[in-house]
């Protein structure tokens, strides 16, 4: 829940002001809090709902104790209702933000890794490397964690190194050797894991779209036009 308050106070503040005043400029590598990527989907919805519910009660407590006005009140419904969508939609970011830099992140790595292995073994890598592509369309974006920006597919040793040093992070406890064998275990199950947060991944932003956007739009102008006639 943290997370996502800071996250909140970020998206609605920080980053305003900051593409206000300066062009917002490209980071090379992707980076993301490994924290939220292992949390279950339940977990989200719950804490994201708590935090547009509290806004939505807050806001209606506050226009109750300065105006009686019963259309008022009413309009204040509809405008904290819409509001809360939207701030609920935007407490789902932060996850949707994560979960995208990671899957990212770890299929361009596997793409790389696919690459090499095509340099140095007769195994018919191209037709696994078609299977991390489609996941990296669904990202939309190719983007090397920070460690392997600028690497190239024949560095293997550098790659090695770093899928055995962040393989726990897809919860994988077999060593990654240069034979040919262990890479393609450690493929198989990373693109299993991987398809697995794609699709919660694709639940929450759908949830997030829903939830924000137009819907929100029409709450909040509804309540505007109930509080001009009032």
């Amino acid at each position: 829940m943290k997370e996502m308050v800071k996250h909140l106070v970020n998206l609605l503040f920080v980053n305003a002001l900051f593409i206000f005043l300066v062009r917002k400029r490209t980071k090379s590598g992707t980076e993301y809090n490994i924290k939220l990527i292992g949390q279950p989907t339940n977990y989200f919805k719950k804490i994201a709902a708590a935090i547009g519910i509290s806004f939505w009660v807050i806001a209606i407590l506050i226009v109750v104790v300065f105006s009686q006005n019963v259309m008022i009140i009413i309009a204040a419904v509809f405008i904290s209702l819409g509001a809360g969508r939207q701030i609920f939609a935007s407490a789902l970011d932060v996850v949707t933000t994560n979960l995208n830099a990671f899957l990212s992140s770890w299929a361009s790595t596997l793409l790389l890794l696919a690459k090499n292995r095509m340099m140095v073994t007769p195994t018919d890598w191209r037709s696994i490397e078609s299977r991390v592509q489609l996941i990296l369309i669904s990202t939309r974006e190719y983007n090397l964690p920070v460690k392997l920006d600028g690497v190239k597919p024949e560095s293997q040793q550098i790659l090695l190194e770093y899928l055995d040093e962040h393989k726990w992070e897809l919860e994988y406890q077999q060593a990654i050797t240069y034979d040919d064998s262990s890479c393609l275990a450690f493929f198989h199950y990373a693109t299993k894991q991987m398809r697995e947060k794609l699709q919660i991944y694709d639940e929450l932003e759908d949830l997030q779209e829903r939830s924000g956007g137009v819907s929100a739009v029409i709450l909040i102008a509804l309540g505007t036009l109930i509080w001009l006639i009032s």
